[in-house]
């Protein structure tokens, strides 16, 4: 047999020859729980499937936190492990390596020792990686006969202290093992091979440092003596000692001698205003005497240039005229302007003036002559002090630069100087670097495994165990397990459950013609309770059966409902024996059925039944059909209960079920007032139009959903295949394939006080899986060749028989196998 089921969201697109597929149209919005994306994951659904298998989720987590536990005290009692430490102080935190006071060469002395130490940055990490090195570990390792890689796998160094994370200058030193005696041996150990490393490593390293300054000085000490020898040149060569003090003297001479320039320059302007004066004869004797009084009797005019100096001859003649003109003063108030006197005065007047006139000339031309002279000559020495001065600035640069080189030379080799007696001097003490601050010491308590992080982490671990076994088994057992989970994925009306009865299991493989076998008083069975059993699993699927025509009966109370089709998503899923078994219990209850074997592709209902299928459906429908009554049959030993088998099997099945015939043959049905119920076994929805086709014609039509069989997204797929046909859908009835254990179910009838029988999930008919569907399998189904032939008057007696009990397990093998199956039973319900 194929396997017929489908996974999720997936639909049937096989379409061979001859056979006739449902054209699917656009549903718009689907109902909730009808389907989802392939893309997305419904979360909604993956909390309904850890719903369904919580025991497994349950069981899961509780099996994964119980080993957890276990696991933890094995540790715990016979293999703790136990935690050692102590701490190292790696750098001064009170003062830097290498740090000086000394104002004169501090810089270069801290420079030079961090060049020789090699110290100018802390790498903490290569540290770590040295010391858990085979060099520092190997002497401990071979000391305590360890191994070094598993002895440098359980030390771990950090830095940083216990509440300062940022102290990078201490280091946490640890070791974990399960000998705590031993491992405190190994840690004090460690203590003291670290100690010892740090010190040689300080050693070491100053004698690098020292030898690295004995070569550098040499270097230092030439290119200081250079320097000093290129200063030295300098000051030959240019005649100088200090190129900046010599030309501040330089400046301050050149600024004297503009001053004087400036005090000559005024003089002149001075002279050239009284000569003026003289000339235009403004300048009285008086006024004469007083414009040069600041330049005679030796003193000098313009700011220290000697002015003009008056002779006596000058003298006496100045005396002369101021005489004559206090005279004529005195006389011209005394006499006449006609006076003898006064004309004499100024006839006396008149000779001396211009006499006067020309000396005072001549005095002023040659002090005018002086100091025009010295003018010049105090111009060109101000010129000449500043051609001097220019030349200072580039000499001051080039001197200043190798002052600065000598100065920085000197510094140096001063600093190099301080720094090899430095080290000389640790050299000659030999401290350690390095101290322990917290001594080695063994926790008592073991840290591993830690009670708390291993439940914690157990129950994390048993959650996510228990939800990905419990969807792993949800994907793997994708079907639904009781009609509750059918109602409440597909949202439609639960109208019946059909509850397992063993004695129905291998109806259709074996043909068997089962209303025989009902009707018989006496079951061929031996055991008295095997046939308590069957009587109660007949009471159990009769009043199943009375409960879905109650509740047909109230779907609609204004218009009864004649005409009902029952499908399935695929097939053997049980639909022509539930429509026997339907239609078996309304004839019973006094109603007239009519059931019509509408598949006429495989039909099954003329084997079920032990009738012939000569005549049939497919007669009614074809060219030469005949009248309906022609082809009814009555099922014998049921008064009410007729049946129209499916006939021969047409080339085209589809085309005669759409055709205008079939509606009339319905309404002729309906009309005839015969049949309180007409009943239409239809083949499957997936894949084939018939089932589409036969509810156009009826009131309504049952989707057959049959529990621990079909994948869960067929039914949801057949429901959106019907409401795009536009057929009218009641609802669903569930079916069982296995018996379901008591209480599981939140839709069985209880349990009615006979025994153990609950209300399973099923019956199974063939073996069909639902872990994948071939969408092909539906046609292949149909594609099988039927035994030409209408009755089954052929059917060997070997082909009927009653399921009897089942054999108890022999071997321990059987009995692992039945325990291993009910402990899945119980968990998946």
């Amino acid at each position: 047999m194929s396997k017929l089921v489908a996974s999720p969201g997936q639909s049937p697109d096989f379409n061979p020859q001859g056979i006739q597929t449902v054209q699917v149209r656009d549903l718009g919005q689907v109902p909730p729980g009808m389907g989802s994306s392939d893309d997305e994951i419904d979360l909604r659904e993956v909390w309904r499937a850890l719903r369904r298998r919580k025991k497994l989720v349950g069981v899961t987590a509780a099996a994964v936190i119980g080993l957890a536990g276990l696991v933890t005290v094995y540790q715990r009692v016979f293999r703790p492990v136990y935690q050692g430490s102590f701490v190292l102080l790696i750098t001064d935190p009170i003062s830097t390596e290498g740090g000086g006071s000394h104002a004169a060469a501090g810089f270069n002395n801290t420079m030079f020792e961090q060049l020789a130490r090699n110290t100018t940055s802390n790498d903490i990490p290569t540290l770590i990686e040295v010391l858990q090195s085979p060099l520092l570990l190997g002497p401990i390792a071979r000391r305590f006969d360890l191994d070094e890689n598993s002895l440098a796998n359980r030390i771990t160094i950090s830095s940083g202290g216990e509440k300062r994370k940022e102290a990078e200058g201490v280091l946490n030193v640890s070791l974990t093992g399960r000998d705590p005696e031993q491992d405190e041996a190994v840690l004090k150990a460690l203590s003291t091979a670290y100690l010892q490393a740090a010190l040689q490593q300080r050693q070491q390293r100053l004698a690098d440092g020292l030898a690295f300054l004995n070569k550098q000085a040499p270097a230092l000490q030439a290119k200081t003596d250079q320097i000093q020898s290129e200063v030295a040149a300098f000051r030959r060569q240019h005649s100088l000692l200090e190129p900046s003090a010599e030309g501040g003297a330089l400046k301050e001479r050149e600024a004297g001698m503009a001053a004087q320039v400036l005090d000559l320059q005024a003089g002149r302007n001075r002279l050239l205003k009284v000569r003026q004066e003289i000339a235009n004869g403004t300048l009285t004797a008086r006024g004469f005497q007083e414009a040069i009084g600041g330049m005679g009797n030796g003193t000098t005019a313009g700011g220290g240039v000697q002015g003009l100096t008056i002779s006596d001859v000058d003298q006496s003649l100045l005396q002369q005229l101021l005489k004559v003109e206090t005279e004529l003063a005195e006389a011209r108030s005394k006499y006449n302007p006609d006076s003898s006197m006064v004309q004499g005065l100024e006839a006396r007047l008149n000779q001396l003036k211009p006499l006067l006139r020309k000396n005072q000339l001549e005095a002023v031309d040659a002090a005018l002559s002086l100091n025009a002279g010295r003018l010049a000559t105090a111009r060109a020495q101000e010129q000449e002090l500043n051609a001097q001065f220019l030349k200072q600035p580039a000499l001051i640069k080039q001197y200043e630069a190798l002052q600065t080189r000598l100065t920085i030379a000197q510094e140096n080799l001063a600093g190099l100087v301080s720094a090899r007696e430095n080290f000389q001097l640790e050299i000659a003490q030999r401290s350690v670097p390095w101290r322990v601050i917290d001594p080695p010491e063994i926790n008592p308590n073991p840290i591993k495994p830690s009670v708390p992080r291993n439940l914690a982490l157990g129950a994390m671990l048993g959650l996510v165990a228990g939800a990905g076994a419990g969807l792993l088994r949800d994907r793997m057992d994708h079907v639904f397990h009781h009609a509750g989970e059918v109602k409440d994925e597909l949202g439609l009306p639960l109208l019946g459950h059909v509850p397992y009865v063993s004695f129905f299991q291998g109806v259709r493989e074996d043909k068997r013609f089962m209303l025989n076998e009902l009707d018989s008083q006496t079951l061929p069975v031996s055991d008295p309770q095997q046939k308590q059993e069957a009587g109660y699993q007949r009471f159990f699927y009769q009043e199943a059966f009375r409960n879905l025509f109650t509740s047909l009966r109230f779907l609609n109370s204004d218009r009864p409902l004649r005409s009902i089709s029952l499908t399935s998503s695929l097939p053997t899923e049980g639909k022509s024996l539930v429509n026997s078994l339907l239609a078996k219990t309304l004839s019973e209850m006094g109603q007239r059925v009519l059931l019509i074997d509408a598949d006429m592709r495989k039909p099954q209902l003329h084997t079920r039944l032990g009738l012939n299928n000569l005549r049939g459906l497919s007669n009614l429908l074809s060219d030469e059909a005949p009248a309906w009554r022609d082809a009814l049959q009555q099922v014998e030993g049921y008064e009410g209960w007729s049946v129209i088998t499916a006939g021969r099997r047409p080339p085209d099945p589809a085309r005669l079920l759409s055709s205008g015939r079939m509606h009339q043959l319905v309404q002729d049905l309906e009309a005839s007032g015969e049949f309180d119920l007409i009943l239409f076994d239809t083949p499957p929805v997936l894949g084939l139009a018939d089932a589409a086709l036969v509810a156009e014609h009826c009131d309504g039509l049952m989707l057959l959903v049959s529990l621990d069989r079909v994948d869960r997204g067929l039914p949801r797929e057949a429901v959106n295949r019907i409401r795009s046909s536009g057929a009218p859908l009641l609802g669903i009835v569930t079916n069982a394939i296995k018996p379901e254990r008591q209480g599981a179910s939140a839709y069985g009838y209880g349990q009615y006080g006979y025994g153990n029988y609950g209300y399973g999930y099923g019956y199974g008919y063939g073996g069909y899986c639902y872990a994948a569907y071939d969408p092909a399998a539906a046609y292949a189904h149909y594609a099988e060749a039927e035994p030409e032939g209408g009755d089954t008057a052929g059917v060997s007696r070997q082909q009927r028989r009653v399921t009897a009990a089942p054999k108890a397990p022999s071997s321990l093998r059987e009995r692992v196998a039945q325990r291993r199956r009910q402990l899945m039973r119980w968990l998946d319900n």
